[in-house]
């Protein structure tokens, strides 16, 4: 805090002394006191009231110069009050024993929130894991009673039923597998392992996990140039590849339907050096005017809203999971024409390590 702002601030006590000043001035005049006599005892007066400011500024100085410092430098708000001194002057003690009352107060209800949402988080993981075990048995007894049905008419409407029931489970287990990733995702810090993976090896796994759902909806998976090695996290990356399938088969056309992968090296041997997988289907496309809010969460767009099925979580996921994995996620569409989202990973495999896995920047 510089001495003219304080100046500034205390406008109204200067313009007090300076008028009191010139009343002293006149009196002694008045009075038949020489003008010599009266301009000392004014300019004594004025000297005072100036040194009992600069005094005063210095007090201060230090104090609002730390809280000033403090509150543009300091990367959280309230941590302020453990990073400045208690003042010794009245305005300054109030102003910091406000201040330390407000920051335990919000650490508080902080720790509260976040105890809370750790909890409901241990939660969600604990109850997906327990609904994956009846889901599992539920595809058994299904496997068991499809495969002890006699060869016959009403064998067949009940295979077929059967097959509806498959499928709707396989929907159940997708929405459970979502919620554990989604509650995962605050922690990604405590579960994520970068390492080198080959393209095709990732792409692979992805496509036998989501295998059932594929050739129900008859779509043909193509993979092209992916004997490229990335360093990525294998469990979470076949999650992120899971979500663009399912992406693509709910919008799959009736005849036709294929989902391309693609892997390509990007500006090799530079610095910025990355390599890019392209996912890629022939399905109906989304209007230029959703594109940009694809990774929005709940977004359904045009199409979620036509056919019903669609929750806008899958997309946002991949977002947030790339984002913090520190891999670029774009997406391009032409309505009627397919959509296309684009991967690009980092050459070098520090760029990971330099990142804050909680905001997914560098810290």
């Amino acid at each position: 805090m510089s001495y003219r702002a304080y100046l500034r601030s205390s406008f109204v006590g200067a313009f007090i002394v300076g008028s009191v000043a010139l009343l002293i001035c006149f009196v002694l005049v008045v009075g038949g006191v020489g003008w010599p006599l009266a301009l000392l005892v004014t300019l004594m007066v004025v000297v005072a009231a100036l040194a009992a400011s600069v005094a005063s500024w210095l007090q201060r100085r230090a104090f609002y110069t730390d809280l000033e410092r403090s509150a543009s430098d300091v990367r959280h708000p309230l941590w302020i009050a453990e990073m400045v001194d208690r003042p010794d002057f009245i305005e300054g003690e109030l102003t910091y024993d406000a201040l330390r009352a407000i920051s335990k107060a919000a650490n508080d209800d902080v720790a509260s929130y976040r105890r809370q949402a750790a909890d409901y988080r241990e939660y969600v993981e604990t109850w997906v894991h327990e609904a994956k075990s009846p889901l599992a048995a539920a595809h058994l007894m299904l496997e068991n009673l499809v495969g002890s049905m006699p060869a016959d008419d009403a064998a067949d409407t009940a295979l077929e039923k059967a097959e509806a029931l498959e499928e709707e489970l396989d929907r159940l287990e997708g929405y459970i597998e979502q919620a554990l990733f989604f509650a995962r995702s605050e922690t990604l810090d405590r579960d994520y392992l970068i390492r080198k993976h080959r393209l095709g090896d990732l792409v692979s796994t992805a496509i036998k996990a989501n295998a059932r759902v594929m050739i129900a909806t008859r779509v043909i998976p193509v993979q092209r140039n992916l004997d490229i090695e990335v360093f990525t996290d294998d469990k979470w990356m076949e999650f992120i590849l899971g979500q663009l399938i399912q992406n693509s088969v709910k919008y799959a056309r009736d005849e036709g339907a294929t989902i391309e992968f693609r892997g390509a090296v990007v500006a090799e041997g530079m610095a910025d050096e990355c390599v890019v997988l392209t996912v890629s289907d022939n399905g109906c496309g989304v209007p230029a005017a959703d594109v940009p809010r694809v990774f929005d969460k709940g977004f359904t767009g045009e199409n979620g809203r036509t056919g019903k099925r669609s929750t806008g979580i899958g997309l946002y996921l991949v977002k947030r999971l790339c984002d913090k994995m520190g891999i670029g996620v774009e997406a391009q569409s032409d309505e009627g024409s397919g959509f296309t989202a684009t991967l690009t990973f980092p050459a070098n495999k520090m760029h990971y390590f330099e990142r804050d896995p909680i905001k997914g920047m560098a810290p």
